[in-house]
């Protein structure tokens, strides 16, 4: 790409008069950056080891010395905006099919798509300057699947709502709360580890892939993933215990994932946790934290069945289960 071109892309100015005038490569990561590559900065402290990895171009947002006037320094007024400008434009020239879809599928999909089989299925990043990292590989007539409907629109304006089918799901059995039984079509599926919340997300993304997915792989499924602890709030093995926490980072399931373990545990003793103080779900009082040191000890005074963290991760609140805190009360 000639950097009039790029410039005329990203509304940029170049801060230099470079003898260079052309990039080959988009980077973000400066140990990946190779000559000739345009590199996009977003920590200051890797310009000087893109330089040294053999940039011909930078874009920046902030005001930086040009320490080396061969290459290009083009300047804009904001890089998230210039990233979006550049990828718009590398899939101009591409005819694909678009879908923005809700977190859950993204989410399924990040798990069960395969990388030979559907490997003309691309995701989006949810961090759009890491799609620089495969973007070169997109084909015609591949699939671009985003979780975010205002960043597809920004980048390729033709697209459709992934999440927009019925099923007819037949002899359903639930389990447990965390697994079901069921049929669709002339499928039968038998105990896989999701919450019957999600099995429409779970349908949508199974059959768009051919109903070619290991479904053993839905064990690393984080929403409704219970976490199953003992008396003294140790791991425990799957379902040997009644007693089990959940995390939930994204604020926009925590409404009906509430609802789903009400209706479906209605006996048993729920803790709510948030680390907002002022979050609001009707008809639930949330005991604020202000960090997860000394969790464990809290836990093990009070009786539950179940505690649900609002804010948090799974992989978080496994690591904090498996530490053992002697620091002050959280509460």
């Amino acid at each position: 790409m000639q950097i009039t071109s790029l410039l005329d892309i990203v509304d940029g100015r170049l801060l230099n008069q470079p003898s260079i005038s052309f990039i080959y490569s988009i980077k973000t990561n400066a140990r990946k950056v190779k000559e000739g590559d345009l590199f996009i900065v977003q920590n200051k402290e890797e310009i000087k080891e893109a330089l040294e990895n053999g940039a011909f171009a930078l874009i920046i947002d902030e005001n930086v010395e040009v320490i080396d006037n061969e290459i290009a320094w083009i300047k804009v007024n904001n890089l998230n905006e210039a990233i979006t400008k550049l990828i718009r434009f590398q899939l101009s020239n591409k005819k694909l099919t678009a879908f923005y879809c809700n977190s859950v599928s993204y989410d399924l999909f990040e798990i069960l798509k395969k990388s030979t089989t559907h490997n003309h299925i691309k995701l989006i990043p949810k961090k759009l300057s890491k799609f620089f990292k495969f973007i070169d590989d997109i084909e015609d007539n591949d699939t671009i699947i985003c979780s975010c409907q205002k960043t597809l629109e920004n980048i390729y304006p033709v697209n459709f709502d992934f999440n927009t089918k019925q099923y007819e799901i037949k002899n359903l059995i639930e389990h447990s709360i965390f697994e079901t039984t069921f049929s669709y079509q002339d499928r039968y599926f038998s105990k896989i580890k999701i919450p019957s919340l999600y099995l429409k997300e779970f349908l949508d993304v199974y059959s768009f892939l051919g109903f070619d997915a290991d479904l053993n792989k839905l064990k690393k499924f984080n929403k409704l993933r219970p976490i199953f602890v003992d008396k003294l709030i140790n791991h425990t093995d799957y379902g040997r215990t009644d007693k089990f926490l959940i995390a939930q980072e994204n604020k926009e399931l925590i409404e009906e994932e509430i609802k789903y373990l009400k209706n479906k545990y209605k006996y048993a003793k729920i803790l709510y946790f948030s680390f907002e103080e002022e979050l609001y779900t009707e008809n639930i009082e949330y005991i604020h934290l202000t960090s997860l040191h000394n969790l464990k000890a809290f836990l093990k005074k009070n009786s539950f069945n179940a505690a649900y963290f609002v804010g948090l991760d799974h992989d978080t609140l496994y690591e904090q289960v498996s530490k053992e805190n002697n620091s002050p009360t959280l509460i």
